[in-house]
Parts: structure tokens; sequence; C-alpha cells
């Protein structure tokens, strides 16, 4: 696409970086921090530092005409399983332990329906675009992206979770291969805080 230029995320992407990762999932990042205040601010601070789940070196920015347009987040199992611990580490530095304790029963109840990959496989964490960029094929060109990213490195399939409620992702994800491969769900999320669930959707990767 004219003008678009995909790159590797750097930790001074945070500031921009945080509000398109919440934009993602607002119901559950309110729900595992608290509020968005809070929970931007965490984000943006674990996105500068190395090693946790919602770090940079798991990201590629779009820019368009030097302004930031969207992010893509991709991990695999082994991303996910090797980061869990310095991701917690870092939220008791950053939050406090007794901030997550209270949590914790919300941030578990959320982690049953988080859409682990399998193995081989890679996970679009997060994609988002900036409001002002919608409409011009960038979210697209970043799920391309995420396609390239799994191709070059020899991945089986390439997944990822969507709000059920989020129909025009849905559309999308579809029309680029994706097929709902299960359903995610917490009847007490759902009555509680009005969560429907996610679906995992899954593409496989042509050799």
């Amino acid at each position: 696409m004219d003008g678009v230029k995909i790159r590797k995320a750097k930790p001074d992407d945070a500031a921009a970086a945080a509000p398109l990762i919440y934009s993602t999932g607002p119901i559950q990042f309110n729900l595992a921090y608290g509020s968005e205040a809070r929970a931007t601010s965490l984000i943006s601070r674990l996105f500068a530092r190395r090693g946790n789940i919602s770090s940079f070196q798991y990201a590629r920015m779009a820019e368009k005409s030097g302004k930031v347009a969207g992010i893509l987040v991709l991990h695999d199992r082994d991303i996910i399983r090797n980061a869990y611990a310095q991701t917690g580490a870092e939220l008791v530095r950053l939050a406090g332990p007794l901030f997550l304790f209270y949590r914790l029963p919300l941030y578990l109840r959320q982690g049953l329906m988080d859409p682990e990959p399998s193995q081989n496989e890679l996970f679009v964490a997060q994609v988002a675009v900036v409001s002002s960029f919608r409409g011009q094929g960038i979210g697209r060109l970043l799920m391309k992206e995420a396609e390239d990213v799994a191709n070059m490195k020899e991945y089986a399939s390439i997944s990822l979770g969507v709000s059920k409620n989020n129909r025009p992702a849905i559309s999308l994800y579809k029309s680029l291969g994706y097929s709902i491969a299960d359903v995610l769900e917490s009847p007490w999320l759902k009555r509680r805080f009005g969560f429907a669930g996610v679906y995992r959707m899954v593409k496989s990767i042509q050799k």
C-alpha cells in the first residue's frame, strides 16, 4: 500500500502502542487492571521493557505519513509460556502486590479464555488501527504481515482470538481465510460484566 510502512517496534513507541493495544479488549483490560487509565499506563510501561508478554519485542508498527497508524503483536506458544513469569514479576513491581492480589480472581477467569496457540502456530495477540486511519486497508496489510512472518518462520498455522460481538473483525478474518475453531466462554464473566466470550480463529499456512 502506498505510503504505509511496517517496521519493528521500538521502546519509544510505548506511548502510541498502549492505547492501540488497550483498544483490542477494553473490557478484558479493565477487568484485569481496574480502569482504562491504569491499563494504558501499565501496558505502556511493560511495552518499553524486554521479556514480558507485552514487550515491544513482539510488536510491529504501521506508519503512514510519518505517523503511527496501527500495531500488530505476534506470539507463539514458547513466547507466551516463557514470558508469563517475567510479566507477573513486572506487574508486581509496577502495580504492587496488593493491587494484583485483589484482581487475581478476575485475571485467572479471563486466563481460561485466552486462546493459547498450538505447537508450531503463530498467534496474532493484538492488531489495531488508529481510528483516523481506518478504512484504508491498513488492518489487512497488518494481517498480511502476520502471514508473511508465519511463512518466513515456517509455522504450520496462524491463529487469533476475537470477541464474539466484534462482527466487523470476524467478517474481515473470514474474508482472509480464517475459520472459527473454538468458542471460549465464561458464564460468570458474561453474567457479571457482559463479556460474551471469544472465538478462536485459525488459518492453515500453505507451504
